[in-house]
């Protein structure tokens, strides 16, 4: 599978800080009720401060680890809009690895 981003977020950055991972695997899939359930500090760590999450509709945090060159535990978290199809997808997809794209424009 596969899971795009619009740009290389920071989040996003491999151990070494010097490029994008390029894999990651799928750990835990949570059903937000919305927005206001997110500090505005975990809003601006998923989004750059480059891009607005939706307002009262139902959202996915997906829980992804990192690779790493130490065994160290690295992960990163991205929100997604909920739909029931889509959250029945990331839920059979967790331990697998997800390819790491960004949308080129």
């Amino acid at each position: 599978m596969e899971i795009l981003f619009e740009k290389p977020f920071r989040k996003l950055l491999n151990q070494d800080g010097d490029g994008v991972v390029s894999s990651a695997v799928l750990i835990a899939v949570i059903k937000i009720s919305d927005k206001s359930q997110l500090a505005n500090s975990f809003i601006e760590y998923d989004t750059d401060m480059d891009y607005d999450i939706v307002e009262n509709i139902p959202l996915l945090m997906l829980l992804f680890l990192k690779p790493s060159k130490n065994n160290s535990k690295n992960v990163f978290v991205t929100i997604r809009n909920w739909t029931e199809e889509k959250e029945m997808l990331y839920q059979n997809q967790i331990g697998k690895e997800f390819k790491v794209a960004i949308e080129s424009k």
